[in-house]
Order: C-alpha cells, then sequence, then structure tokens
C-alpha cells in the first residue's frame, strides 16, 4: 500500500521563495518579510516558521500566512510583540503549529486573535470588529484543499481598494510555474504578460491569445506594476 506523504512532504511547504520575492509577491516591505520569518538576533523572534531557516527560503504555506498578516499589518500597524503574542495564544488554545492556515482557524481562531490582540492593543469593539473583517477578507483569497492545507493564493493586485470586491485575476499555485505568480485560467505568468505589453503587444492581443478577457490581462498588469512600486 503506499504511504500518504506528510504533510511538510507536499509542494505547499517545499523552500520556494526568498523572503524579497514573497515581499514582492505581496506588495510588502522585503524587511516586514524577513522579521516575521526570521526575526533579529538579540532583538526579537520570528512570529511564522519558514520552511528552511537555514537557507532563509520560505514555502507557499509561509506566503499565505504572509498574506493573512499583511492583511492586518497594512490598516493598523499591529506590532510584532503583539502579533506574537496573540498568535502564542491562538495556538495554545486551538493546539495547532500554523494557526493561520488552519481549518479552524476559520472559524474559531479569527474570534480569538482578535480578542487577544485587541485586549493588547486596547482598542474599540469597532476597532476589533475592523480586524476580524480585514482576516476575513485575506483568508477568502486562499483556496484550501479537502485535507485543510492551502492549495492557491489570489494575491492583491491593487492597495486601497475594498479588498472584497477584488477580481482573483491572478494565482499563485505552487504546482504550476514553480509557484510563480500567473493569470488565473491560462497559467501564464504575470512577468511574461508585463513583458509583453512593455515590447508592444496590446491587452486585446493578449487576451485573445490566450483566451480571457481584458480584464484579466489588465489586472495582471497592475500586479506586475504594483510589484515594482
Amino acid at each position: 500500500m503506499p504511504r500518504t506523504p506528510s504533510a511538510e512532504a507536499t509542494p505547499q511547504n517545499q523552500p520556494a521563495y526568498r523572503a524579497a520575492e514573497a515581499a514582492r509577491i505581496l506588495a510588502l516591505p522585503s524587511a516586514t518579510v524577513r522579521a516575521w520569518c526570521f526575526g533579529q538576533p538579540d532583538r526579537f523572534k520570528a512570529v511564522i516558521e519558514p520552511a528552511d531557516s537555514a537557507a532563509r527560503l520560505l514555502s507557499f504555506t509561509n506566503l499565505c500566512e504572509l498574506h493573512v498578516l499583511a492583511a492586518m499589518r497594512r490598516r493598523h500597524r499591529v506590532s510584532l510583540p503583539v502579533v506574537r503574542r496573540a498568535l502564542d495564544y491562538v495556538g495554545g488554545h486551538m493546539n495547532v503549529r500554523r494557526p493561520l492556515v488552519d481549518r479552524e482557524f476559520r472559524t474559531n481562531g479569527i474570534a480569538l486573535f482578535v480578542h487577544e490582540a485587541g485586549e493588547l492593543l486596547n482598542v474599540s469593539e469597532g476597532g476589533q470588529r475592523a480586524l476580524q473583517e480585514d482576516f476575513e477578507a485575506a483568508l477568502a483569497r486562499i483556496d484550501f484543499g479537502e485535507t485543510g492545507q492551502p492549495v492557491a493564493l489570489f494575491p492583491y493586485t491593487r492597495l486601497g481598494h475594498a479588498q472584497q470586491d477584488m477580481p482573483r485575476s491572478v494565482v499563485v499555485d505552487p504546482t504550476r510555474s514553480f509557484g510563480r505568480p500567473v493569470i488565473s485560467g491560462a497559467f501564464v505568468r504575470t512577468e511574461v504578460v508585463e513583458d509583453r505589453f512593455r515590447a508592444g503587444d496590446t491587452i486585446g492581443q493578449m487576451a485573445a491569445d490566450y483566451d480571457v478577457p481584458a480584464s484579466v490581462i489588465e489586472e495582471a498588469l497592475r500586479f506586475e506594476r504594483l510589484r515594482a512600486a
């Protein structure tokens, strides 16, 4: 009988991204990604367990964890110590290693995290409600498989817009294109779309070539410009 691979052996958990690349995909400062994943000696511990700390490489699962935390960080500016304490609190209550991408976090864990972070930050009930909404919007952009593991991430293509209404035109899937961002449906790397546009190809031409709506090509170009900002 074939053996079922462990969770750590799946494509989702293989070391695949440098911190700088993860930062570009998620439109985060590289310093933030490094601090959250690797900490700083004699200053603070990391809050995310990297796939390969020795080689300083991150996995797709790490990318999803960063995506969820980034949703909170962008609007609420929650400090690293508060994040760590709240995650420790949630992980202890749920008895899970990676609470941010655990199935139960989507039902009970968010409320636990928001409560603990809210207490530490002394924010109002309205502030806690906004924090929970940001978590839920971020998690809605992750597809989870039958085992509960994240299998696809639809990163934000714009910042400062209504997150729940943003199209899912760009996807990161660890089983396609070596886990690099591609356009949904055609699975062509967004960097290829950007290169073709710079070379003179029109949005309409590329939409016809890849058999996708022009709006998907437009979002891919927005995503690449966001990464370059």
